[in-house]
């Protein structure tokens, strides 16, 4: 079995963050340098990239066969991150997979998922080993790609455009604002695009022709986790 793997995730709040990170907001406000309010900020954005701060709100997965036939596709979404977790590891236990395949996925969704399950204590039922310059268990498109240079980064969009494949069908960064709106169903199917499109990629990159998302996508399940 192998499993093609995508998170959603969304940042806290800046109250929540600076909890967490030892920022007075409040008394500072009146105090910070421009240029320290500026430093701030970024230690802030950055913040979105890791999973000390934010949490996950959906995990989507496709699963396959040995020889890349689809079995199914799941996406869990929600605002119950350990729940979440639970399900998603509970699924990966009975799957078992051989083989994960991501799209940066050895820099954000296995370092991520590894941080949120410890905070939650939702120990995992497979190692994720995040080991570099390997192609198993995890094929990381991104960094095969770019040969694990991070000058050769692109984009999962850019990457399936080159390589003439079906792209993706929105932006992360409209993650967090679909999430307010309480549009959480979108983003688990925008997750599971985007699982398609590493899958897409994947094929390519392994001289394989990658079939229509219609039927890698056709046997699906939107999970909302409560």
């Amino acid at each position: 079995m192998k499993v093609v793997l995508d998170i959603e995730t969304i940042q806290p709040l800046k109250e929540e963050w600076a909890a967490l990170a030892g920022v007075d907001l409040a008394a500072q406000d009146d105090l910070l340098e421009a240029g320290e309010a500026a430093r701030q900020e970024k230690e802030f954005e950055r913040a979105a990239f890791d999973g000390t701060f934010s949490r996950i709100i959906c995990i989507g997965a496709i699963a396959f066969s040995d020889d890349m036939a689809p079995q199914k596709a799941v996406a869990w979404y929600g605002g119950q991150e350990k729940k979440l977790l639970q399900q998603f590891w509970d699924w990966i236990g009975k799957c078992r997979p051989s083989l994960f395949i991501t799209h940066n996925g050895l820099g954000f969704d296995l370092p991520f998922l590894r941080k949120r399950s410890i905070i939650h204590q939702v120990k995992p039922t497979v190692e994720t080993p995040l080991a570099k310059y390997r192609t198993e268990p995890v094929y990381d498109t991104l960094a095969v790609w770019s040969n694990w240079e991070s000058r050769g980064w692109v984009k999962l969009d850019v990457l399936a455009r080159a390589l003439g494949v079906e792209t993706k069908s929105g932006s992360g960064r409209q993650v967090a604002e679909m999430w307010h709106a309480g549009r959480g169903k979108e983003i688990a199917d925008y997750c599971l695009q985007d699982c398609y499109v590493t899958y897409a990629c994947y094929s390519k990159m392994t001289f394989k022709e990658p079939l229509p998302s219609e039927r890698v996508l056709m046997n699906k399940d939107l999970i909302e986790v409560v």
